[in-house]
C-alpha cells in the first residue's frame, strides 16, 4: 500500500468517524505514542542484538584462528 492510498483511506475514516474522534482524541494520541514508543524500542533491541551477534561471531572467528594449546 503507497501512502497516498493510506492517506486516502485514513482521511476517509476521520472524515466518518470526526465525533468519536474529537470525544476520544486523548486515547487516541496516547495509543499512538505508545505504538510509535514501543516500535522504537523493538527497532533498539533488534540493533543491540544484532551488534551483540557481530561481535560473538568476531571473537569465535577469532578464537578458531588460533592453534590449539596442546598439539594432539
Amino acid at each position: 500500500m503507497d501512502a497516498l492510498t493510506a492517506g486516502a483511506g485514513l482521511g476517509y475514516l476521520a472524515h466518518q468517524y470526526r465525533e468519536a474522534l474529537v470525544a476520544n482524541l486523548a486515547p487516541i494520541g496516547l495509543g499512538l505514542l505508545l505504538t510509535l514508543a514501543l516500535g522504537y524500542v523493538l527497532r533498539s533491541a533488534i540493533r543491540a542484538l544484532h551488534h551483540a551477534n557481530r561481535r560473538v561471531d568476531a571473537i569465535l572467528a577469532e578464537e578458531l584462528r588460533k592453534p590449539s594449546p596442546r598439539p594432539r
